[in-house]
């Protein structure tokens, strides 16, 4: 396909990640006290907190399910409906919440709009489908570029349309993107798959290829670290606004502008910083103090006194996102490197699998542990994060490679 012909194509799918993950950035910041508001309203037999660590789950525990079902179907009927058809179901996800007057309302669309976000594995086909082997990687890093607009962007709008029309406001906003997105789709996303297969088995179990992962050395080890990381963020993310609300008194304008916080400190240290940190101490080093950093700044989000809130919880945040731009990329480089040339995708997609359950059990056990008493979900996070530096000490006490180095050594002195 000439690259004129492929730019429509991509800029579409660009459009399309941003708008999944706009939608999920939007909500964060509302989504755990809504949620704990319908679930003391229902009178349901379980705690309001254990509720919305389930409601939180739901979305990514959807996207963990259906993401390779997509892709697998996609491989069948073409890339072109199942995108199309994501969009318009992350449209009806949202148009739910306007009916969200109980919980039961609001699973059902937190739900829905899971299944149609997960059309990452689709869209990654449709780039594949388009794009020359020695261009993928960059064209892929699009996806990841839509990820982190979607979170710098999504929680202060979010806290801004909540304070002026409330749940309705989010809920017409990000659904009327979503008919824009399938608008643009319609018109300029043609089909990329030539020959369809029908001999692919329709639904690929998520759990093998991460329970192989698991079971290799190193790989395994990196994954298990990944797989607490993961949980032990997302806990933090699951009950932040729950917390900042009832123990500091803080709006959801404010929330999302906290969450934004975050999301803009997140670009800049990976497009600042991260490159010069890989280059200067490597990935084992990154791994290692993005680990520490990662367990410090969890542990201290519930401790600022009312007088020092913001200025404290800014710098604990800061602590998660620097640990954050270290371990993300670490970890992957890392898995790749100690994975073979044949196996990349496989192992790779394996991982992002293991974020998703992962991002699935973190709300769900937050939820359970802020019941007991809201200080538990953040030490526990940070207990996490030091149990996964034992790993990564074992780790690097075996034959744990640099990437850096690796490559250094492959392309000689000259490089």
């Amino acid at each position: 396909m000439p690259d004129c012909m492929q730019r429509k194509p991509l800029l579409t799918l660009f459009v399309t990640i941003f708008i999944d993950l706009l939608g999920f950035g939007i909500i964060i910041p509302i989504l755990p006290v809504f949620a704990k508001k319908l679930a003391i309203d229902s009178g349901i037999p379980i705690s309001p907190d254990v509720a919305v660590g389930w409601v939180a789950a739901s979305f990514s525990l959807m996207q963990f399910v259906f993401a390779p079902l997509w892709g697998s179907v996609s491989d069948r009927i073409g890339r072109r409906p199942i995108i199309l058809g994501s969009i318009l179901a992350t449209a009806l996800g949202y148009l739910l919440l306007l009916f969200s007057d109980t919980l039961v309302l609001l699973l059902l669309a937190r739900i829905v709009a899971g299944i149609g976000s997960a059309n990452i594995a689709a869209a990654q086909a449709y780039i594949a489908d388009i794009t020359p082997p020695h261009e993928r990687a960059k064209r892929m890093g699009l996806i990841g570029a839509a990820f982190g607009l979607g979170f710098v962007f999504g929680p202060p709008l979010g806290g801004a349309l909540y304070h002026q029309g409330g749940m309705d406001a989010i809920a017409w906003f990000s659904a009327a993107l979503c008919i824009i997105n399938f608008i643009l789709a319609w018109f300029s996303l043609p089909e990329s798959l030539k020959t369809g297969s029908g001999k692919r088995a329709v639904f690929s179990n998520p759990l093998k290829g991460i329970l192989r992962s698991f079971g290799t050395h190193i790989t395994g080890e990196l994954f298990a670290i990944f797989f607490l990381f993961v949980i032990a963020f997302s806990m933090m993310q699951t009950n932040a606004s729950l917390l900042w609300t009832e123990k500091y008194g803080i709006s959801e304008k404010a929330n999302g502008g906290l969450f934004g916080y975050i999301g803009i400190c997140s670009a800049l240290v990976q497009g600042l910083l991260i490159g010069w940190f890989s280059k200067r101490i490597g990935e084992k080093k990154m791994l290692v103090w993005g680990i520490l950093l990662m367990a410090v700044g969890l542990t201290g989000i519930p401790f600022p006194p009312q007088d020092w809130f913001y200025p404290l919880t800014g710098v604990f945040l800061l602590g998660i996102v620097v640990a954050n731009g270290l371990m993300n990329p670490a970890i992957n480089a890392l898995v790749s490197v100690h994975t073979p040339a044949e196996s990349q995708g496989t192992v790779l997609g394996a991982l992002q699998s293991t974020g998703a359950l992962a991002r699935g059990i973190g709300p769900v056990l937050a939820g359970y542990l802020y019941s007991v008493d809201y200080h538990i979900p953040y030490i526990s996070s940070g207990a996490l994060m030091l149990l996964a530096f034992v790993l990564a000490l074992r780790l690097l006490r075996g034959k744990l490679s640099d990437y850096v180095s690796l490559n250094h050594r492959d392309q000689g002195t000259g490089s």
